[in-house]
């Protein structure tokens, strides 16, 4: 009360007098240290001040136990939840190591669910949902469903194919507006079929489009006929430069040691062959129209006949290095008589067949050495094709001269072989099993043994482009392997 006014020489009674009017004046401080007694009497001592109680010691290794195991505890709660709304491992894995906690983990973990899960199946754009689902399950299904609408087969379709199926084209792209986050809620068809003709506004169905035409088309591409491959050898091509096929000679035969026990080292003679892959293409479009009347039949179409077109190229390719007989390095035709590799014009029958045999058997290599080139293929046009298989499966030769009893020695012998790209009516050839003699080699860049599908789509006015490439090239690269006749 000092430091208030009250003098230092003041009376207690002065004193207690002066707090009451502190106190009527409303000024805070520290009031008396004793009771307050009644009028005359004494106040009593009051006790001397307690020091403040002390927080019991804690044990450090102990409070270190204690906090990593709150700290396990928040992990093991972070990654239950996050694991459940579906978030990446590396996710999660930097929400723990970041210190989130628990809390904010759960936040992360709604909006990663508000983010990645779509409306799914039918009628979910509008408002009915059917389920929540992951967007790579939504493609997985909305793909297998458009698959199974064109009519291909799909083992095992992905949960919810079936519903898709029966989907509208203008109800998937919906579907995958919503996913990419555009609300489609009052738009009508042709505003959607607009958008999903726009790079902006969703890859999700570029993707969906660029899938069913890889599917499509790759499936189309392995059903049409390719009767050249058991024909011919196989190789890759790494680039677009000419490719080279280098020919070695024939071992030479095997010697007596010399006067001084030495063997004689081998000399082998080579030459080569060259051909290049090339590419083809094309583009394949989803216009707007196909969109808003659902012609998923008509895309379907145009893809399945790319499909084949791809591998119409490649006959024609093969084909046309026979039927066209160029020269080769060493400046003769493929089938020529300077390649003895060709036969008096005869019509297919069991004696020419013979002929052609004893041909291939005589063929010699670079150095003169005997080849012994058996037989494995005929290959004829469609005109021959039926004589060829019953001249090759008939149990007794097939010659009216002869009765049903006679053996026929070219049953099962060789494997015919027949396309429409062998023009000659009366043609004819044999050819030795490639993997020994290989006559043609074929090539694909990289070893992509069929059509590419670009992973980007091409935007452009009111439609979206799917571009297909196909990288391919053939070349002869020996003549002993094959000798043609051309029939009568």
């Amino acid at each position: 009360m000092i430091t208030n006014g009250l003098r230092a020489e003041a009376t207690e009674a002065e004193a207690w007098e002066f707090h009451k009017q502190l106190q009527a004046g409303g000024v805070s401080y520290v009031g008396p240290e004793r009771a307050e007694a009644a009028p005359g009497q004494q106040r009593s001592a009051e006790p001397p001040p307690q020091p403040a109680p002390q927080a019991p010691a804690v044990d450090p290794v102990e409070a270190i136990k204690a906090a990593l195991a709150a700290d396990r505890q928040r992990a093991a709660e972070i990654e239950d939840v996050c694991t459940i709304a579906g978030m990446e491992p590396q996710a999660i894995r930097s929400l723990v190591v970041a210190g989130t906690s628990v809390d904010e983990a759960r936040k992360a973990a709604l909006e990663h669910i508000r983010k990645t899960s779509v409306p799914f199946g039918p009628g979910a754009a509008s408002g009915a949902q059917v389920g929540l689902e992951a967007p790579e399950k939504f493609r997985a299904a909305a793909l297998d469903g458009l698959l199974m609408r064109c009519g291909r087969t799909v083992d095992k379709p992905a949960d919810g194919a079936r519903e898709f199926r029966g989907m509208r084209m203008l109800d998937i792209v919906r579907e995958c507006l919503e996913l990419s986050g555009v609300r489609t809620r009052g738009m009508d068809p042709r505003a959607i079929a607009s958008r999903a003709l726009t790079a902006a506004s969703t890859s999700d169905f570029a993707n969906l489009l660029g899938a069913l035409v890889n599917k499509t088309l790759i499936g189309a591409y392995n059903e049409a006929p390719a009767t050249w491959r058991v024909l011919v050898a196989r190789s890759d091509a790494s680039d677009f430069k000419t490719k080279y096929a280098i020919k070695l000679s024939g071992a030479p035969d095997l010697v007596a040691k010399n006067e001084n026990g030495e063997f004689q080292t081998a000399e082998f003679s080579d030459s080569k062959e060259s051909y290049g892959i090339s590419t083809r293409g094309r583009i394949i479009r989803l216009t707007r129209e196909m969109i808003i009347n659902d012609d998923l039949g008509g895309f379907n179409r145009i893809a399945t006949a790319f499909g084949y077109a791809a591998r119409r190229w490649e006959n024609s390719v093969v084909y046309g290095l026979l039927t066209a007989n160029g020269n080769m390095s060493d400046g003769n035709a493929l089938f020529s008589s300077a390649h003895n590799n060709t036969l008096t014009a005869a019509a297919l029958s069991a004696d020419a067949l013979g002929t052609a045999r004893a041909k291939m058997r005589r063929q010699t290599g670079m150095k003169g050495e005997k080849l012994d080139v058996l037989a494995a293929y005929i290959l004829t046009g469609p005109e021959l094709e039926t004589t060829a298989e019953i001249l090759l499966r008939s149990p007794a030769l097939p010659t009216a001269t002869m009765s049903a009893g006679v053996y026929n020695p070219w049953a099962g012998k060789l494997t015919p072989v027949s396309d429409p790209l062998i023009t000659d009516t009366n043609a004819w050839y044999l050819f030795a099993n490639p993997a020994m003699y290989p006559v043609l080699e074929v090539a694909w860049l990289m070893g992509e043994e069929q059509p590419y599908i670009e992973e980007e789509a091409i935007f452009a006015a009111d439609s979206i482009g799917i571009l297909v490439r196909h990288d391919f090239g053939a070349g002869v690269v020996d003549h002993v392997g094959a000798v043609y006749n051309e029939g009568a």
